[in-house]
């Protein structure tokens, strides 16, 4: 049975409508077909009956509510469904509007599309999401060129991800389908901080991206002045190569004590988290040390001045690249027990030295705590467990709670 045709009217243009004329149970589906596509796509119009051949035009809102005067889009396309009112083997062709949208994940999403057995109004619905969803992104990019921010944008052949980069700091974000919050952090340069995080997780358009990342790296960059004063008067053993995300350091004040100090980013001049590691004797001595000049500390210092007040020195030791030939265990760094300088499961550095002087073995504390668990007799008081130095035999003891 032939289909019959009905206009309406769109301004000044008046366009044919599939409509369906009540038939049996059979072809109800076909019905209801019809009667969706003139009320969804009333732009698209029936040009032949065999195959069935649609044409016209997608209305694409750029914005998420199309009722409230905003601009439309209109995608010029047509649609060949041999199996009508199925997309099944249909076909489609696009007019020259959409060619910047195109790329290979778009096609992808257009072949998943196109394999679906669903009806043809379904299946144009989902093709405006889809086209919606990427004009979007472009739109995006296309309002932050040119930047003038100073914040360098690059990304991907595939338009996937955006790297912003500022003072060799970068973000990279990734697109995703959440229409609400297209944009996700897939790696970045900061250290984390919690005030950050909702940043983070709610990134709506690349815009907003750049002017808080900008905030961001200029608010940490006091910190990370702080950070390279130490780096560059201090022997730094951990981490060997510091990057913008690590907020501690880990110092070397003799052969048998370092320190370790963790700054506030947001905070950087203020007292840090300060923890010794070495011998019993030595960590002591560094604990009074400390005890006693922390109150001299002075948030209009810098950093590194504030820790040589507090530790009693003048200057800091100076990095050397080999201590193997003063018979010193700091050149190697390795634990005494698994021989390696940091714990694979951890990538933790020796914290505990033995207390003799002759033999100031590093170990990690994990290491160390299984190695005198092994060993008969051996007793735990107050979370530590006591024995002997597996090199010197001279007493030694750890915490357990590694």
């Amino acid at each position: 049975m032939a289909v019959p045709l009905a206009t309406t009217s769109f301004g000044s243009r008046s366009y044919p409508l599939i409509m369906s004329e009540k038939r049996n149970d059979s072809n109800g589906k076909n019905v209801i077909s019809d009667y969706r596509l003139s009320a969804w796509h009333p732009e698209m119009i029936l040009v032949s009956k065999a195959p069935v051949t649609l044409q016209g035009f997608l209305i694409i809102p750029n914005s998420p509510s199309a009722t409230l005067g905003c601009i439309q889009t209109r995608i010029k396309l047509q649609l060949i469904a041999p199996n009508y009112p199925s997309v099944r083997d249909a076909q489609i062709n696009f007019g020259t509007a959409i060619a910047l949208l195109r790329d290979r994940k778009f096609d992808k999403k257009m072949k998943e599309l196109m394999s679906c057995d669903v009806m043809v109004p379904s299946f144009l619905t989902r093709l405006q999401s889809l086209i919606v969803s990427t004009s979007n992104f472009m739109e995006d990019l296309q309002s932050v060129l040119p930047n003038p921010s100073g914040v360098q944008l690059s990304c991907d052949d595939r338009l996937k991800n955006i790297k912003l980069s500022l003072n060799d700091i970068s973000v990279i974000l990734e697109r995703n389908e959440n229409t609400e919050v297209p944009w996700k952090i897939i790696s970045s340069d900061f250290p984390k901080i919690l005030a950050f995080e909702g940043f983070e997780k709610n990134i709506k358009n690349l815009s907003i991206a750049i002017t808080k990342f900008k905030w961001q790296v200029e608010l940490l960059e006091k910190a990370w002045e702080q950070l390279r004063q130490i780096d560059k008067n201090c022997w730094v053993i951990d981490p060997p190569e510091p990057n913008k995300s690590h907020m501690h350091r880990r110092i070397h004040l003799s052969q048998s004590i370092s320190v370790i100090i963790t700054i506030d980013p947001l905070k950087p001049t203020a007292l840090p988290e300060i923890k010794f590691i070495g011998s019993d004797s030595e960590v002591k001595k560094q604990e009074e040390y400390a005890s006693n000049n922390i109150g001299n500390w002075n948030l209009n210092c810098s950093l590194l001045e504030n820790l040589r007040m507090l530790l009693n020195m003048y200057e800091f030791p100076e990095p050397q690249e080999s201590l193997e030939d003063k018979n010193s265990i700091i050149g190697s760094r390795e634990c005494g027990i698994c021989f390696f300088a940091k714990m694979e499961e951890t990538a933790v550095l020796p914290d505990k030295i033995c207390n003799n002087k002759k033999c100031m073995i590093h170990y990690h504390s994990a290491c160390l705590a299984k190695w005198l668990q092994t060993k008969a007799g051996n007793q735990v008081v107050f979370g530590h467990i006591h024995g002997t130095c597996p090199h010197c035999k001279e007493n030694i003891s750890c915490s357990i709670e590694y």
